[in-house]
């Protein structure tokens, strides 16, 4: 790998940094490397002036929708996407927010809690359920089918 500031000399300096929430890598050869004040003389990295030439390297294009022009900088403002090519390019940084923000990457959606259901409609969801061997569901809607037919037991008759 060639030294990404004079590309003559193979790359011996690796650097990552996380420059807001995007991951920066920058990859200098040693001269390059002590040239601009990445490493300290006495052999410690210089972080600051590693992130501000990692800012230096990246291209604007990588940033932006191809299709509609988004940048990230928007989205991270917005929350919002501009097109459909957006959820592509903004891949890892989406990835990311979504572990950050929730349990699992993979949408499963949530149904409100049914109070009022027939018992016909959660016969029904329990077949589903159990079709698909999604047993402690099963089993949950089971146990309220049968807390139904205890509760209409002992309700007395209406005259």
């Amino acid at each position: 790998m060639d030294c990404q500031k004079c590309a003559r000399k193979p790359a011996t300096v690796f650097m990552t940094t996380v420059v807001g929430g995007d991951l920066k890598k920058v990859d200098l050869c040693e001269d390059c490397a002590r040239s601009s004040g990445a490493i300290h003389p006495a052999g410690f990295v210089a972080a600051d002036l590693i992130i501000q030439e990692a800012l230096q390297v990246v291209v604007p294009s990588e940033r932006t929708c191809p299709a509609c022009g988004y940048s990230l900088e928007t989205l991270q403002k917005t929350g919002r996407l501009g097109c459909g090519v957006c959820y592509e390019k903004f891949s890892g940084p989406l990835q990311a927010a979504l572990v950050e923000s929730q349990t699992d990457v993979v949408h499963r959606g949530k149904r409100p809690v049914r109070k009022n259901a027939t018992r016909e409609e959660l016969e029904a969801e329990l077949r589903h359920h159990v079709a698909r061997e999604n047993y402690e569901e099963a089993a949950r809607l089971r146990d309220r089918i049968a807390m139904m037919e205890i509760s209409a037991a002992k309700k007395p008759e209406s005259a």
